[in-house]
C-alpha cells in the first residue's frame, strides 16, 4: 500500500470520527438538558424583527432570554473545542499534510471560543447581537489563524 493511500484512509478515519463525535454530543446534549426541545422551539419562536439597520430593515432577534438553549449552545461548543484539540493530536502523530492541521487548530479557537461567548450569552452578560458580533469576530480569527499557519510552515519549508 502506498504511502499516499495509506494518509487517505488515515484523514478518512479522522474525518468519520468527527462526524460520529458531532452526532454523539448532540445527542448527549439533548438527552442531558431537560425540555430542551420545547426550549428549542420557544426560541424560534421568540424571534421577532428588533434591531434597525436601515430605515425599515430589521434584523430579527429572540425578545426574551433563553438561558436553556444557550447553555446548550455553550456545551456543544466547548464539547467539540475540546475533541477537536485530540484532532489535531492525531494529526500531528499521523503527520497529517499542514492544511489539515491548520483547519484543526483554527476549529480549536472558533470551538472554544465560541463556547465562552455562548456561556456569556447564557449568563447574561451579554444581548443577542453582541453574540452574532463575537462569533462574526472568531470565524475571521480562525480563517486568519488558519492562513496564518500554512503561511508560517510554507516559509519554514523555504528556507531548508
Amino acid at each position: 500500500m502506498t504511502r499516499h493511500k495509506r494518509q487517505h484512509e488515515k484523514q478518512d478515519i479522522l474525518g468519520l470520527a468527527s462526524f460520529g463525535f458531532f452526532l454523539f454530543l448532540v445527542g448527549v446534549i439533548w438527552v442531558t438538558t431537560p425540555n430542551l426541545s420545547k426550549e428549542v422551539i420557544d426560541f424560534f419562536k421568540d424571534f421577532k424583527p428588533e434591531k434597525e439597520i436601515f430605515p425599515n430593515v430589521f434584523l430579527p432577534a429572540p425578545t426574551h432570554h433563553h438561558p436553556v438553549v444557550y447553555t446548550a449552545i455553550a456545551r456543544f461548543c466547548l464539547g467539540l473545542g475540546i475533541f477537536q484539540i485530540f484532532i489535531l493530536f492525531l494529526r500531528l502523530f499521523f503527520r497529517e499534510p499542514m492544511d489539515k492541521l491548520a483547519g484543526t487548530f483554527s476549529g480549536v479557537i472558533f470551538w472554544l471560543g465560541a463556547g465562552s461567548v455562548a456561556n456569556m450569552l447564557s449568563a447574561g452578560t451579554i444581548k443577542w447581537f453582541v453574540f452574532i458580533g463575537w462569533i462574526i469576530v472568531l470565524i475571521g480569527l480562525s480563517l486568519v489563524i488558519r492562513s496564518l499557519v500554512v503561511l508560517s510552515f510554507e516559509l519554514v519549508l523555504r528556507k531548508d
